[in-house]
């Protein structure tokens, strides 16, 4: 499997395979502002024997140095129950333990999404539900937040510290500029 940065060359097909993966979401804007080196986001298309087979992200918080987050994780249709989910999964913990992440972490939808959550747990992630009113969005959208240490260091939970869904979801739909969104 090899991956090749989202950049501005391959940003339009990026975004095919992506609302191809999460119908009814956008990824545009968290894509642009990984293109800006300095901005903390990497995407990627995962390719297998030069076919596009998913997307997959890695960043983090500045208020948490210690842990990357998945981002924008998915496998096409036809590639799936292959083993290649849990080889981009893999990808992603060795990326961010060579980066000197102590945690591997990700949110979902808590609802309606037993095969992700199955394959998360599978994979050795631990879940504990999103519940932070400072973040109004999780209150609309239940959510649950995976971690997995990168090291033999014992798992720290992320206890509702924000995670920011409510801009995410802002960017998602468009209205990044929206005050309604503002924290």
């Amino acid at each position: 499997m090899t991956l090749e940065r989202i950049t501005e060359k391959n940003i339009d097909y990026a975004i095919q395979i992506q609302e191809e993966l999460f119908p009814g979401e956008s990824g545009r804007t968290n894509f642009e502002e990984s293109m800006d080196e300095s901005s903390g986001y990497e995407y990627f298309l995962l390719y297998e024997d030069g076919t596009c087979i998913g997307v997959i992200g890695i960043y983090s918080y500045p208020e948490d140095q210690n842990s990357a987050w998945l981002g924008w994780f998915g496998i096409r249709e036809d590639f799936r129950r292959k083993k290649f989910g849990t080889t981009a999964l893999k990808a992603f913990e060795e990326m961010a333990a060579a980066r000197g992440y102590l945690f591997a972490r990700l949110y979902t939808d808590a609802v309606n999404n037993d095969v992700a959550i199955s394959f998360y747990k599978a994979n050795s992630y631990v879940s504990e539900p999103y519940q932070n009113p400072q973040d109004p969005a999780c209150m609309k959208y239940r959510t649950v937040i995976f971690s997995k240490p990168l090291t033999s260091r014992p798992l720290e939970f992320w206890n509702n510290r924000s995670i920011h869904l409510t801009e995410q979801i802002a960017k998602q739909e468009g209205n990044c500029d929206d005050q309604k969104y503002r924290i």
